[in-house]
């Protein structure tokens, strides 16, 4: 499958490519082909998807938290969705309220969520995901289709880790906006190619993640994308653990070994050097333009 305009400008013109393997799962060697806008796009993609999510080792679609490597991952995550949920609160002006996660994994962050106060509804398209959200919501309104959806309005709405799998992200940012209530706020998380650690590794950075990650977006390609969609960035928020997960990956798939370490002092480095708006992943808070 051949994307032949740019998600974020329109454009067709592409200035640079990098060759990225799928470590994870194909061993496949896949292309990321840049715009000059900033936005990344692997080309072509897989017609068929699925078969690249099949991997214990993809940790949103699982539970299990087995090893040091899955125990920390799941200390993490947890810790991950008590930030969310005080995001979401900050960012809405509200202690409760509507909320629909877009891509909820197995549903830690909309349980935590919901123990919070919040009325969560949640799109997971993995059999396996979705099944274990529905295990820890108490109204089980996880949901496969958005036909689906029983609330038709909410006053936040997420994609952590979501937008850069999506086929079509401007049909996904106009959707949203026209179901987000005044006030309300669209948070998107995504890797963020620019940071410290992505130049550390190159090719082996984890979070390229071919060829699951369709796209790949600069803070300026994000921004652009947004206001196409009738959405302007108020804020941009880093995910200071991602540099550490990230790290763990790249470190195996550059020298076969995780190699703690070198992980743990690449995080850090990366950290440090891209302060609050150029960490491994960043979180763009978005409100609906005028």
């Amino acid at each position: 499958m051949n994307t032949v305009n740019c998600p974020s400008c329109g454009g067709t013109v592409r200035q640079t490519t990098l060759k990225v393997v799928d470590h994870m799962v194909s061993q496949e060697e896949f292309t990321i082909e840049f715009c000059a806008c900033g936005t990344g796009i692997t080309n072509p993609r897989p017609d068929v998807i699925g078969p690249y999510y099949d991997s214990p080792a993809y940790t949103s679609h699982s539970d299990v938290n087995a090893g040091i490597f899955g125990s920390l991952y799941g200390i993490a995550r947890n810790f991950a969705a008590r930030q969310k949920v005080g995001l979401i609160k900050s960012t809405t002006k509200k202690s409760k309220g509507s909320l629909l996660d877009y891509g909820c994994g197995v549903g830690v962050f909309t349980a935590r969520a919901e123990r919070n106060g919040w009325s969560v509804q949640g799109i997971e398209l993995s059999d396996a995901a979705r099944s274990r959200a529905n295990e820890k919501l108490k109204n089980g309104m996880v949901v496969k289709e958005r036909s689906e959806l029983s609330i038709t309005s909410y006053d936040a709405v997420t994609l952590f880790h979501v937008l850069e799998h999506v086929d079509d992200p401007n049909e996904v940012l106009q959707w949203v906006r026209e179901r987000l209530n005044p006030g309300g706020a669209l948070i998107i998380a995504v890797p963020n190619y620019e940071s410290p650690d992505a130049k550390q590794y190159g090719r082996y950075w984890a979070a390229w993640d071919v060829p699951i990650h369709y796209w790949h977006f600069s803070k300026s390609a994000m921004t652009r994308l947004a206001q196409s969609n009738g959405w302007f960035v108020e804020a941009i928020r880093p995910m200071r653990l991602d540099a550490f997960y990230v790290g763990l990956l790249s470190e195996s798939y550059k020298t076969g070994s995780k190699n703690w370490l070198s992980a743990v002092y690449q995080g850090l480095r990366s950290n440090i050097l891209g302060g609050s708006r150029n960490a491994s992943s960043l979180i763009y808070v978005l409100r609906k333009a005028a």
